[in-house]
């Protein structure tokens, strides 16, 4: 996801979210953060500033990320284990997240928990 025409952020199969400045280096990021359950993740999203939302492989698991910090803000398991499915979009605004999963879509609303 390009941030900038040199800055994107990235994301995969070795559960790291990456952010890199093609104008220092294409072979080293910036900064990175590791998916603490070693799930591997197929989507991400910012908000242009600090905030980076990831969704995992397993059991539809969103996680906020404040890039100033290396930890997780704050993670969002939107199935129960049975009914695992990975998160394969997802939007967000100050005000709402929305994760698309294999046979649902999930609104979290910000406003009124």
């Amino acid at each position: 996801m390009y941030e900038s025409p040199s800055t994107l952020l990235s994301c995969g199969y070795d559960t790291y979210v990456r952010y890199w400045d093609l104008r220092t280096s294409v072979r080293k990021c910036v900064m990175e953060w590791e998916e603490p359950h070693d799930s591997t993740l197929y989507c991400l999203q910012t908000d242009g500033n600090h905030l980076l939302a990831t969704g995992s492989s397993y059991y539809g698991v969103v996680r906020l990320w404040d890039r100033r910090q290396r930890a997780c803000l704050h993670a969002f398991p939107l199935t129960s284990t049975p009914l695992s499915s990975p998160v394969y979009c997802l939007r967000f605004t100050t005000k709402h997240l929305y994760a698309a999963l294999s046979y649902n879509l999930h609104v979290l609303d910000f406003q009124n928990p």
